[in-house]
C-alpha cells in the first residue's frame, strides 16, 4: 500500500491529510474514493487512516484520511 501526504488550503488555514492508495494502484484508472475523518479524541493518522484508511485502500479504494 502506497500513501502520500497532502496539504490543502481551507477557508484560511491549511489541511493536512493522508492518501491511502490500493496496492496495484494505477494513475491511468478511476477509483472509487472515500474521505475519512477521525472521531473525537483521535488523529488522521489513527482511527482515520491506519484503521479504515488501510482497509478501504486494501478492498480497493483511495482514500483520504484527514
Amino acid at each position: 500500500m502506497k500513501t502520500e501526504k497532502v496539504t490543502f488550503k481551507n477557508i484560511a488555514w491549511d489541511n493536512a491529510g493522508i492518501i491511502y492508495f490500493p496496492a496495484d494502484f494505477d494513475p491511468q484508472k478511476k477509483y472509487p474514493t472515500v474521505v475519512s475523518l477521525h472521531p473525537i479524541g483521535s488523529c488522521k493518522e489513527q482511527t482515520a487512516g491506519n484503521v479504515y484508511g488501510k482497509a478501504l485502500a486494501e478492498a480497493g479504494f483511495v482514500v483520504l484520511a484527514i
